[in-house]
């Protein structure tokens, strides 16, 4: 992902805060509107690169909060334990391992490098996100949380159907934080069912 010559306001304040990347903020939206990251819980973070999802999960949830990570690219000091592969390749039995247990939130920013086309963009985004479903649904304890990025397009509709009938509230956020231009929103799972 290229930089842009302007950092934005969160782009400022991330750097101020100490978190690697604005998209922090759109985590901490969503969590003071739906309270999903858990006290001291396990928690799997999807596309973990470059850590300041987990960072503000650690520093929310607590000093016991239970980390994983999966991201192609290794993230210096990560806070947890970091498989270096695709999503598409770490096998649920390695994962539940790894978080010793089930997961009380699954979380995905992930996002392929985008093309430039919205069609492609898209496809691709949503064949991360029902992989992030796919996990959150086989590794989440009833009651667990799932948030995960989507890109608006023709198949966003049958994948946040396919989401809301795994939980017991679905919603669908436009964090302020994204930018304007953006086509990205996200899907908030809330309560596991069982």
């Amino acid at each position: 992902m290229g930089h842009r010559r302007n950092q934005d306001h969160y782009g400022r304040k991330a750097k101020a805060d100490g978190y690697a990347a604005r998209s922090v903020y759109k985590l901490e939206e969503v969590h003071k509107r739906f309270n999903v990251i858990p006290r001291n819980g396990r928690v799997l973070d999807l596309g973990c690169s470059p850590g300041s999802w987990s960072n503000y999960v650690k520093q929310v949830g607590g000093a016991d909060t239970h980390l994983v990570g999966i991201d192609l690219t290794e993230v210096g000091g990560y806070r947890g334990q970091q498989f270096i592969e695709s999503v598409f390749d770490v096998p649920i039995d390695s994962l539940r391992e790894a978080l010793g247990g089930g997961a009380d939130l699954v979380m995905s920013d992930m996002a392929q490098a985008t093309t430039g086309n919205r069609f492609t963009d898209h496809v691709r985004q949503i064949e991360l996100a029902e992989q992030a479903r796919v996990l959150a649904a086989a590794l989440l304890v009833p009651g667990g949380n799932f948030v995960v990025k989507v890109f608006e397009g023709e198949d966003a509709r049958a994948l946040v159907e396919r989401i809301r009938g795994d939980y017991t509230k679905t919603k669908r956020v436009k964090p302020k934080a994204v930018r304007k231009e953006s086509v990205e929103f996200f899907v908030v799972g809330i309560g596991r069912k069982a």
